[in-house]
């Protein structure tokens, strides 16, 4: 009996003792985990910054998002708002339940340089979960000239800034301008009032030509354009934004949410987005240009997986993705939501996403970020970074770049640092696509921002530079980001060295070519570094942009700087040359006795295509959605109905943001809109004018002053020849002189037609244009002349358009001018 009670104690006193063990075991445990996770992980918390509307005659137009620190204003250009000559304006705060306790405004140039007031709303009017207010701008602006407003909300201790650029002028018909769109898509979406959307179109062979409803345009038939048979309903309305306004065009994009119904009546959900070129005449507003784009909401809930692979549905945007190294893991972003799918588990994970299940409004789906895969483990582990404006969570309103890391085992996404920074989404995001790199061991993330090449310590959350002086379109990146290459000498048609950098060690190496020679970065084919050689003799480059780098020579480097493939035609040259999809598609010209003229396409491809070709993008159609987007995945899915995870994120006591310093040494550069946004940015200004004429857009320089706009040119124009300064009359060509007399920024137009260079002449600026016999100075010109003036002549003369346009293409387009703008 004795042995069976001791027995017994001991077994118990074996229990507590392992019990203990567990406790102490757990509370040391959870003492190391603490010192390096947080308190808490949880869904991304709600959007708490108001909207902020303006208001014509009591429609709402220009939708501004807040953000949380003052920004450089002269990277913002969002939106245009015009005022009357009464200089009223109405605004609409949508506060969503948060506490507006003051508004200001202040009004500022484009660069934000010059203040010109800076008042306190003294009335706001509430209406619900609304407040209204009437802002009279103070009689400082000039007439149709641009300036920044920056509208301040006080909210709970906090200062939210909201900006749009504003502009005084009369006759500009916003209010038409604004029903016009609003019953466009309306009459789209509702299939009413076929004819009046039949009599704007303008269908022609391409018609109809794609059948896909992820793009379509003013070709399109009635039929397409009011969404065939997908029969959608309006889940979110669109609020109208102006990008550009003057006295002849608009352009207007609107931003919205349909749904429709499948087979199974289960709801299918699609963002659209639209652009609009309207002009008004004759008491009414014509449709000059309009462009269409949906893209399907991922929805896991609809029938998603089949043999196939992954069905991302209606969409016109090149999905990114990428896998583990075995396949095994894949990830893929559709419509700002990030997702994985693990393979052999069969399940499915929303990774990152701003827009939200469930509590959803139009602030959480803004587009003015963009998520980049980094890297994909085979345990379903992934980094990644999102570059752009912060809709909601910890850096709500703050722009920058965010880097993640995600952990499948825990569903958990941990934020490894923030990168805070003045540029505008769209630069950021062409940034971080270029360069963005992790390292293997997690520890440092290198980056490319504002012309510089960063490396960040992500455990001490500071940085080092690796290169600096960028110059645009001088550089490359492989597709992992680890290697780097850029021209030393930061000249595109005049550079002898050519460096990489490893982004994994730092360290670089130089690539040189002989001192005839000069040599040009072209793209990296996954990690094997692609450049070109031209022969000076043969390089041609008069006159700055739209000028020619014949390369006689492509060579193809490995990561450890061996020649992999030379490519040596002999007979032609490559002057350009584009990689996808593991093929090099170059652009040749062979030379003539009077230049160049162009030869066929030459592709190079990438042996290694094995992995590729099994994944990738594929497409099927039906007759309800037309075409949709199938991920490949290169193995059979076993799964329809997968398990379906949502992760948390990790949220910390403490800050981790970095400040990068802004770059003040930024190189001048000019920036194509096109379809109301950002779409290159180009060295020369008439690059950038070629550009935007082929893409209906505008020009601006990097403190938002335009330069050139397509369609903003008055029927004839005259100047006041005895009001020129003689430095434009002498015929000078010279552009230091012409800044040195006329002290404007000279630039070189030469490859831009006389069409194009007229615009300088119709906004009171002269063109200096070459011709077989000599300068010539234009200083008008009406539907059928341009009026010449010979050097220090002091008559015009007429010339017929057709007889002007032939002289100056005989003497190669040369021109010259000046932009508004001060010299530097």
């Amino acid at each position: 009996m004795k042995g069976q009670i001791k027995k017994i104690r001991n077994v118990f006193l074996h229990i507590l003792f392992l019990i203990a063990l567990f406790c102490g075991s757990v509370l040391v445990f959870a003492r190391m985990i603490n010192q390096v996770t947080p308190d808490v992980a949880e869904t991304m918390p709600n959007s708490t910054f108001p909207l902020v509307y303006m208001q014509k005659d009591g429609t709402s137009f220009n939708c501004l998002h807040g953000y949380a620190r003052e920004m450089d204003v002269s990277y913002l250009r969002d939106s245009i708002t015009p005022l009357d000559s009464n200089r009223e304006l109405d605004i609409l705060i949508q506060a969503f339940s948060t506490t507006v306790d003051g508004v200001s405004y202040e009004v500022t140039s484009l660069d934000g340089t010059e203040t010109l007031e800076n008042t306190k709303v003294v009335k706001l009017d509430k209406d619900g979960d609304s407040l209204t207010a009437t802002l009279t701008l103070q009689n400082k602006m000039l007439m149709n000239r641009e300036y920044m407003l920056k509208i301040q909300i006080t909210s709970g201790g906090r200062n939210l800034y909201y900006y749009t650029h504003v502009v005084l002028a009369d006759g500009l018909h916003t209010k038409e301008y604004l029903n016009y769109v609003s019953g466009f898509y309306d009459k789209c979406v509702n299939k009413t009032d076929l004819t009046t959307v039949g009599a704007a179109v303008e269908p022609d062979e391409t018609t109809d030509e794609e059948q896909t409803l992820a793009y379509m345009d003013i070709h399109d038939s009635v039929n397409q354009l009011t969404w065939a048979s997908l029969n959608p309903q309006i889940y979110y309305k669109p609020t109208p934004k102006l990008t550009e306004i003057n006295q002849n065009t608009a352009t207007l994009t609107m931003d919205y949410r349909i749904a429709a119904l499948n087979e199974s009546g289960v709801t299918e959900v699609y963002n659209v987005h639209e652009y609009y070129r309207v002009r008004y005449t004759d008491s009414r507003v014509y449709l000059l240009n309009f462009e269409r784009t949906t893209d399907e909401i991922f929805n896991p809930e609809n029938k998603v997986l089949s043999d196939k692979g992954i069905l991302l549905g209606i969409t016109g945007k090149e999905p990114e993705y990428a896998s583990s190294e075995r396949n095994r893991v894949v990830a893929f972003v559709q419509e700002d939501e990030l997702w994985t799918y693990d393979i052999s588990a069969g399940k499915l994970t929303q990774v990152f996403s701003f827009p939200q299940k469930e509590n959803m409004d139009s602030r959480d789906f803004y587009p003015e970020h963009k998520i980049h895969i980094l890297r994909v483990e085979d345990s379903g582990d992934m980094w990644f970074a999102v570059s752009g404006y912060m809709n909601r969570g910890n850096h709500e309103g703050e722009n920058g770049v965010a880097v993640y890391h995600y952990e499948a085992a825990s569903a958990m996404v941990d934020e490894k640092i923030f990168l805070a920074s003045m540029e505008s989404a769209a630069l950021l995001e062409e940034d971080v696509d270029m360069l963005s790199y992790i390292s293997q061991d997690g520890s440092r993330f290198g980056i490319l921002l504002e012309g510089t090449v960063y490396r960040i310590d992500l455990n001490s959350r500071t940085y080092e530079t690796l290169v600096t002086g960028l110059a645009q379109d001088c550089y490359a990146a492989s597709d992992s980001g680890r290697y780097f290459a850029w021209l030393k000498e930061g000249e595109m048609y005049d550079s002898s060295t050519l460096s990489v950098i490893d982004m994994e060690t730092g360290v670089s190496r130089d690539i040189t070519c002989d001192g005839s020679e000069r040599i040009r970065p072209i793209c990296f084919m996954k990690e094997d570094l692609v450049y070109g050689i031209a022969r000076t003799s043969e390089i041609d480059v008069p006159h700055g942009g739209n000028g020619m780098f014949p390369m006689y020579k492509l060579e193809i480097q490995d990561m450890e700087g061996n020649t992999v493939k030379t490519y040596e035609p002999g007979d032609c040259y490559v002057t350009d040359a584009s990689a996808a999809d593991n093929m090099l598609t170059l652009t040749r010209m062979v030379k003539t006795g009077e230049g160049y003229k162009e030869a066929m396409e030459d592709h190079i491809v990438n042996t290694d295509t094995e992995s590729a070709v099994a994944m990738g993008v594929a497409t099927q159609t039906s007759d309800r959605k037309q075409t949709e987007v199938v991920l490949r995945l290169g193995t059979s899915i076993s799964v329809s109905n997968p398990q379906v995870v949502r992760s948390k994120i990790i949220t910390y006591d403490t800050s981790r943001t970095l400040d990068i310093p802004e770059n003040h040494e930024k190189q001048e550069l000019y920036y194509v809109y096109t379809s109301g946004e950002l779409t290159d940015v180009c060295t020369y200004v008439n690059d950038a004018i070629v550009e935007a004429d082929a893409g209906v857009g505008v020009v601006v320089d990097q403190e938002q002053n335009y330069v050139w706009v397509r369609g903003d040119k008055a029927a004839s124009v005259e100047l006041n020849l005895e009001k020129l300064p003689s430095v434009v009359t002498s015929g000078t060509m010279d552009l230091d002189e012409l800044e040195q007399g006329t002290g404007k920024r000279a630039v070189d137009l030469s490859g831009c037609t006389l069409e194009q260079v007229l615009y300088f002449v119709s906004h009171g600026r002269p063109v200096i244009a070459r011709t077989e016999s000599g300068p010539v100075t234009i200083i008008g010109y009406d539907e059928y002349n341009t009026y010449l003036v010979d050097p220090n002549g002091t008559e015009w003369y007429y010339a017929g358009i057709n007889d002007s346009t032939e002289m100056f293409e005989k003497a190669g387009n040369v021109f010259v001018s000046y932009l508004e703008r001060e010299a530097e």
